[in-house]
């Protein structure tokens, strides 16, 4: 097998998919802090994979070693990382992250070294939101806290997956522990590039092939051959993940927020269905509301989305918002999604009216 170099940008949610690859046979380089680095240097990077009680089921894990581009381990890197050793990146930060002055910097190095990137973030990336050639996504400006980062990537270059495996770090302290709630794949959606297709999809099966005590390992990386597939999530994160917070602030688990009113939350998904139809979607990339539901009674935790506005953080993910602005980009304008993205601004702006 010919090992691909792999970049992949953030250690909290990148730690799945980054331990993934490598164990896979590829060589994984993971841009993150310094006290990252340390961590996943010292202790190695552990994954466990939950069963619905919170119980571990299957645990793997990679040793972590500071520097890049080498066999068997995971190697850790800062925002100067050389790129020319790299095949492909993998965007795992969120997106306001990629506002900071350093990670913009390795941003334009990486739009000006022609790699190919796949966004594994729930906030799709404007280059890839251009390639539907659904409506002009200059009209989504206001959901993004890095835009002028995002034109420095070419659409032609750039994919993008439903990112649907469910990550969390139970022990913040612990940076090089990850546990997974979802053990869903990554349904990655197609390059334009042939040459970049073939790449990824050789990472799909290799990915798929590894064996770890014999038997296969969840969270599979899965080259799809539809563009929209990505979209598919967009419907999830507007029933469940954007409605774990209350008007007041207060958090629910992704599980209560889906069935404590399911007319309601179904509601919502299809109507945010509706808008992924008129981007261009078909039936086939998209999830019905009976699958998720189902998987969203495993959730028991409040969304990243929700613990990140109760922690006060500055931005978020606007994930309501691009919602929001792509339907009224495509001529629907729906009240209940308004009033979401509504709550959502009010409470976003509270801490910076408290610090004024």
């Amino acid at each position: 097998m010919s090992k691909m170099n792999i970049l992949m940008l953030g250690a909290a949610y990148g730690l799945l998919p980054a331990v993934r690859i490598l164990l896979a046979g590829h060589r994984v380089t993971v841009v993150c802090r310094a006290s990252e680095q340390s961590s996943i240097a010292s202790d190695g990077a552990q994954i466990s994979f939950l069963k619905r009680d919170g119980t571990p089921n299957t645990t793997m894990s990679a040793p972590g070693t500071i520097g890049t581009v080498k066999d068997n381990a995971l190697c850790l890197a800062g925002v100067d990382v050389d790129l020319s050793p790299f095949d492909m990146v993998f965007l795992a930060m969120s997106e306001p992250q990629y506002a900071s002055e350093d990670v913009a910097g390795l941003v334009r190095r990486i739009g000006a070294s022609g790699l190919p990137v796949v966004s594994l973030m729930n906030a799709l990336p404007p280059p890839f939101l251009a390639r539907l050639n659904a409506f002009d996504t200059v009209q989504l400006r206001p959901a993004y806290t890095a835009w002028s980062v995002w034109q420095h990537l070419d659409p032609a270059l750039i994919s993008a997956a439903s990112p649907d495996a469910q990550a969390v770090r139970m022990d913040p302290e612990r940076t090089n522990e990850l546990s997974v709630t979802l053990a869903s794949n990554f349904k990655v959606a197609p390059f334009e590039q042939a040459a970049h297709q073939e790449l990824l999809e050789t990472l799909s099966r290799d990915v798929s092939a590894y064996r770890q005590d014999g038997r296969p390992l969840p969270v599979r990386l899965l080259a799809h051959n539809a563009l929209h597939v990505p979209m598919a999530k967009w419907p999830m994160l507007m029933a469940g993940n954007c409605r774990c917070v209350g008007p007041d602030g207060s958090i629910v688990s992704i599980a209560e927020a889906v069935g404590a009113d399911p007319e309601a939350s179904q509601r919502i998904y299809d109507q945010t269905l509706e808008v992924v139809r008129a981007a261009g979607a078909g039936d086939g990339d998209i999830v019905p509301f009976s699958h998720y539901a189902r998987a969203a009674r495993g959730l028991v935790r409040p969304s990243s989305f929700a613990r990140a506005i109760a922690a006060g953080a500055p931005n978020i993910e606007r994930v309501d918002k691009i919602i929001q602005l792509s339907g009224r980009a495509l001529g629907q304008t729906i009240p209940e999604i308004d009033r979401i993205v509504a709550q959502v601004d009010v409470l976003m702006a509270r801490p910076l009216a408290a610090s004024a």
